[in-house]
């Protein structure tokens, strides 16, 4: 790249897109390039593997860059904050160049050249290294390259990323001393657990000759002889968890809150469940109804008067309902017997026959009382004398 910061005529294009602009460090699995892609105008970094031959006559090298790319390919697939995008692969003259996020900032090793770090942030990018390789290892990748070069700690944001996903792995004695899993150096195969024994040398690194303090005893365990007695990712996450200063177990919290969602929806029932209790304020009302058939449903006021509803019950047994209010008529015939003895006041000659609706005995008394004395009395009685009586 020129001063002025335009591309050298030479400047060398991959796969029809990467344009190399810059030369970002060599290792002995690769060398990694600065590149711009030209169709998304953004800047990317490029690994260039190193092979031991030309893969397009040699078959070691051929098998090699096979592996290479279908290894680089299944990278994509690991999606983790700690861990270096992998964004394409292509193939130039037999070599599967691999094309990833561009970090901006400085690798661990760079950092550890100025002194170790404390425990506590050893634990911390110790944490995320171990994210990134749980993430891989999810997907069947192991990274089989962990050591601090392949570390970086992003400028600004302190982001920790873990590049070269099973794409640096060269020959076990290529490694830097101390980086390689006993296992791995002895022809087995690596592993997991071979990872992990790599991030138990990294995080004594990065301690220095320090005393790593509650580290000490994950480290030695970690960097156990043998695969299976070393802690797996979850005692490791826990452990490093508790140097950092942070909660043990990440569950605890979500659990905690799921009680206090669970009761979130009983109080809804249990307050929708009085809503109801309004409807026995209808129930209440609902003698109000039974007045309204009423022989007068507009006097709703007069409603309660006519609540004596006993008066219908009582009438109930009348033959006839309509003359409720007539059957009491009978009651002022008193009035007529009163005037009865006026009648017999009355001086009429002879004797009245009594009226239909008296009684006998009030008759008889007064029949005597009319009587009166002929004039022709003392004759008759003087000639009912015999003669010679006198």
């Amino acid at each position: 790249m020129t001063e002025d910061g335009a591309h050298p005529p030479d400047a060398r294009l991959i796969g029809g897109r990467y344009r190399l602009t810059g030369h970002l460090g060599t290792g002995p699995a690769g060398i990694v390039w600065r590149a711009l892609d030209e169709q998304r105008r953004t800047p990317v970094a490029l690994k260039e593997p190193l092979l031991p031959g030309d893969p397009v006559t040699d078959e070691e090298s051929r098998r090699l860059a096979h592996r290479l790319h279908h290894e680089a390919r299944a990278a994509t697939r690991v999606r983790h904050p700690s861990a270096v995008t992998v964004y394409d692969v292509v193939t130039e003259a037999g070599i599967p160049w691999i094309v990833m996020e561009l970090v901006a900032g400085e690798s661990l090793r760079e950092v550890l050249a100025r002194g170790p770090v404390p425990p506590a942030e050893a634990a911390r990018i110790g944490l995320a290294v171990l994210g990134a390789l749980r993430a891989a290892h999810a997907v069947g990748i192991v990274h089989r390259d962990v050591k601090p070069a392949n570390v970086l700690l992003e400028s600004g944001t302190g982001r920790v990323v873990l590049t070269d996903f099973g794409i640096g792995d060269g020959p076990a004695g290529a490694a830097p001393a101390g980086f390689v899993a006993p296992e791995r150096a002895a022809g087995p195969g690596a592993g997991p657990a071979s990872d992990l024994w790599s991030l138990g040398a990294l995080l004594r690194t990065a301690v220095g000759d320090t005393d790593p303090g509650p580290l000490g005893p994950l480290l030695d365990r970690l960097h156990a002889e043998e695969p299976t007695a070393r802690p797996d990712a979850a005692r490791t996450e826990a452990a490093l968890r508790d140097c950092a200063g942070l909660t043990s177990a990440p569950e605890p919290p979500p659990d905690t809150q799921a009680p206090a969602a669970v009761p979130a929806p009983a109080p809804v029932p249990d307050v929708q469940a009085p809503a109801p209790v309004p409807v026995p304020a209808p129930d209440v009302q609902a003698p109000a109804a039974v007045t309204e058939p009423g022989p007068a449903p507009a006097p709703d006021v007069q409603a309660p008067a006519a609540v004596p509803e006993p008066p219908p019950v009582a009438q109930a047994p009348a033959p006839v309902p309509p003359p409720d209010v007539q059957a009491p008529a009978p009651v002022p015939q008193p009035p007529p017997q009163a005037q009865a003895p006026a009648a017999v006041a009355e001086p009429v000659s002879g004797p009245q026959a009594p009226s239909p609706g008296t009684e006998p005995d009030r008759m008889a008394a007064p029949a005597p009382a009319p009587r009166r004395r002929s004039p022709l009395g003392p004759l008759a009685l003087l000639l009912a004398k015999k003669p010679g009586a006198d």
